[in-house]
């Protein structure tokens, strides 16, 4: 069976169950395994385009029917592989390459390749699913999270400690490898960026950061034009955090434990940033804390400036994969009483799908909407069993901030979380009311 035949066949049903099924009927196919990889593994397989750059080369819709295609979907892949990931071919040359091999591509395959560029085959398929039946197939990416503060996760700082300003502008991993720059997402998503070729003579690795928009204090508004078609070049400003050698990425990467403590990383680093000197690149806000006294006073100030909160480092934390017990998010959490006022459906091939994705509400004054997640599959199917009978109630949701987007009249919650009906009220907050528990929540009692 050809592999149009197979994605056809795993799009006769969004039901995550069938996939799964049909996935695990050909996963002895070869080619298969090898287009899921090239499609979702954002680690191993770059291919330094989009066809966004294609089309804007080659137009909006330059391609015509081909009858007799003189190129295979392998060698299609081979050139994707060789050619484009392994940045044999770059820029104009590798746009003027990619024409050619569309134009002697069957339809089929043409239409397949475009979706592979475009990291999307278009089957309702994530990492998780795939790797389900097929193992580690799909390459996670290396990140090192936070962990939260709280009373059980304290002991694990050990003081002086550093903490450092919680900014939360849009994350980005900047890879200094062979002179070539390149800006990832979390997922692995590539960025390019015209301020890039300036950081090439940096030292090789890996560097971890946010990028802010200078002279932008909203948080939503910053972060709304870093992910627009058009951000502002020269005011983007990549503040960092982390160096890691491509050696210590890799031993992430591998599960292999680093030694080099937080400490040295950061040293490494500040001297990094100061030899270069580059307008564009700066080192997060950092302090040497004695004890949680002095750590909460620095949070309360960044906080009353309108900024997130802070990050506790222990200064021996090494860099590895998935969430580090040696940095802690400190940061504003409250409670707030809204009106639930309907019913967000689940993304069709979820377990989602047979409940619900969110639950909407909003205070009764309209100043603050939004919408809430955060169920356990229990309260979902029992809340799902009767939605009517929930929705005017009100309910408890905690959240990190109150913010307000640039294109709205009222106010969103930031991170929302469901918490509980309460079926002993009958008033939400207000907006006012909001924003004195902000104020109260930012004394850390």
């Amino acid at each position: 069976m050809s592999i149009h035949d197979i994605i056809e066949e795993i799009n006769l049903s969004n039901g995550s169950n069938h996939k799964i099924s049909v996935l695990k009927k050909y996963k002895p196919n070869t080619t298969l395994q090898r287009i899921l990889k090239m499609t979702y593994d954002k680690v191993v397989y770059r291919y330094y385009l989009t066809m966004n750059h294609w089309h804007k080369k080659m137009g909006p819709n330059p391609f015509g029917s081909n009858p007799n295609p003189t190129k295979t979907l392998d060698e299609a892949l081979d050139f994707l592989e060789s050619k484009l990931s392994n940045r044999v071919l770059t820029g104009h040359d590798a746009i003027l390459a990619l024409d050619t091999i569309f134009n002697s591509l069957g339809d089929q395959d043409r239409e397949l390749v475009v979706k592979m560029i475009n990291r999307d085959l278009r089957i309702n398929c994530g990492r998780t699913q795939i790797n389900k039946v097929f193992g580690d197939l799909i390459t996670k990416p290396v990140y090192m999270r936070c962990g939260v503060f709280s009373a059980k996760t304290r002991k694990d700082i050990n003081f002086p400690a550093i903490l450092q300003l919680k900014a939360d502008g849009t994350y980005r991993e900047m890879q200094v490898l062979d002179s070539k720059v390149e800006f990832l997402s979390r997922s692995g998503e590539q960025y390019e960026y015209t301020f890039g070729s300036e950081f090439e003579d940096l030292p090789q690795g890996h560097y971890t950061g946010e990028f802010i928009v200078e002279g932008t204090e909203n948080r939503a508004e910053s972060n709304g034009l870093l992910n627009s078609d058009n951000p502002p070049m020269d005011r983007i400003v990549y503040q960092v955090w982390d160096y890691i050698t491509a050696e210590e990425y890799q031993n992430a990467l591998k599960k292999v434990k680093n030694t080099t403590p937080y400490e040295t990383r950061l040293k490494r680093l500040a001297e990094i940033v100061s030899a270069k000197g580059f307008k564009q690149l700066q080192l997060i806000e950092s302090h040497e804390v004695a004890d949680l006294e002095q750590a909460f006073e620095k949070v309360v100030v960044w906080m009353n400036d309108g900024l997130e909160g802070g990050v506790m480092k222990d200064k021996s934390g090494v860099y590895k994969d998935g969430t580090s017990k040696h940095q802690l998010k400190m940061k504003l959490e409250m409670s707030l009483e809204v009106r639930i006022t309907g019913f967000k459906e689940g993304t069709i091939g979820t377990k989602r799908e047979a409940t619900f994705g969110a639950m909407t509400f909003e205070t009764d004054d309209g100043m603050i909407k939004g919408a809430v997640s955060g169920f356990t599959d229990a309260q979902l199917e029992e809340i799902n069993k009767d939605r009517e009978s929930y929705i005017g109630k009100i309910m408890t949701v905690g959240c990190n901030d109150i913010t307000k987007g640039r294109d709205n009249d009222y106010y969103a919650l930031s991170h929302p979380w469901f918490d509980e009906v309460r079926n002993d009220k009958n008033e939400t907050d207000t907006l006012g009311r909001a924003l004195e528990i902000k104020q109260m929540a930012m004394c850390f009692s």
